[in-house]
């Protein structure tokens, strides 16, 4: 286990605190609301062929968001604990580099039932990324240490 941890695990309370404003649809303009599909569709085009090139072939199961908000957020669901990875979290944090604008990230770890593969045993949690920082909810049940093993 490495001595700083990459995931900041904060209270119930802070967390929601932290994330949720972050999510909120923004009123935009044509302008701005152009602006962020564009960018919201360029992440799409560099994470969706990250994640597939690592796992596609696996039986990991796993979700990008479709629904599109007028914000600077997106997220997806993980519900294999094989993705409970630093690959994992390296490769979204690469994608969301590559990015103009600040974004929140939001991923629900559902991996607590049998996906037709084997039971899945992570538990069920959640993380965001945002400016170069994941944090995770402490109050979930999940084994948040499975993302340190390198």
């Amino acid at each position: 286990m490495p001595k700083h941890p990459r995931i900041e695990l904060l209270s119930d309370k802070k967390f929601w605190e932290s994330y949720l404003p972050l999510g909120k649809a923004k009123r935009a303009s044509e302008k701005l609301r152009k602006q962020i599909y564009d960018e919201l569709g360029r992440l799409d085009d560099i994470l969706r062929p990250a994640l597939d090139a690592r796992w596609g072939k696996t039986d990991a199961y796993y979700l990008v968001n479709d629904d599109w908000c007028v914000c600077w957020q997106h997220s997806m669901g993980v519900y294999s604990d094989q993705m409970c990875c630093g690959e994992f979290l390296d490769i979204v944090q690469s994608s969301l580099a590559q990015m103009k604008h600040d974004w929140c990230f939001h991923v629900a770890l559902e991996c607590d039932e049998d996906m037709g593969w084997g039971q899945q045993r992570a538990g069920r949690g959640q993380i965001f990324f945002y400016r170069g920082k994941i944090f995770g909810n402490r109050k979930d049940k999940f084994d948040y240490s499975l993302f340190e093993v390198r």
